[in-house]
């Protein structure tokens, strides 16, 4: 095996069924990180238990039975996921959404639209206190 001296990317997967918003996201992150997609709560739960992550940018708004808050509150609740980071990365900008969401488990919050290297940072920081 090659060694390489790099550091290794974190691994993330970001929930986002809004094909447009996941490819920028991804398109954003890909240098810093090893981003993986989801486009609905069942394929996410599928990719968090088959593969390990350091951290989950949720969309809160998914067009489905469950949203990203009812997905974040499982994985809280549930023991070998509850210590995985989650920045919720949403368009519930409105007053007292950013506090609904932290009080549901998220560990930060980012509204859309964002400013790249804020999202950066706050990754940066969720992974390495997490450690």
């Amino acid at each position: 095996m090659q060694e390489n001296n790099q550091p290794q990317k974190p691994k993330i997967l970001y929930v986002e069924d809004h094909k447009a918003s996941a490819d920028l996201v991804v398109a954003i992150l890909k240098k810093e990180c090893d981003v993986s997609k989801a486009v609905s709560v069942d394929q996410a739960l599928e990719k968090i238990k088959s593969e390990q992550f350091n951290l989950i940018i949720m969309d809160i708004a998914l067009q489905s039975k469950f949203d990203g808050l009812d997905l974040i509150k499982r994985l809280k609740s549930d023991e070998p996921y509850k210590n995985i980071p989650i920045i919720a990365l949403t368009a519930h900008a409105m007053h007292g959404d950013k506090e609904k969401i932290l009080d549901g488990g998220a560990d930060d919050y980012v509204s859309k639209s964002f400013d790249k290297s804020v999202l950066i940072e706050k990754i940066n920081n969720l992974i390495k206190s997490s450690r």
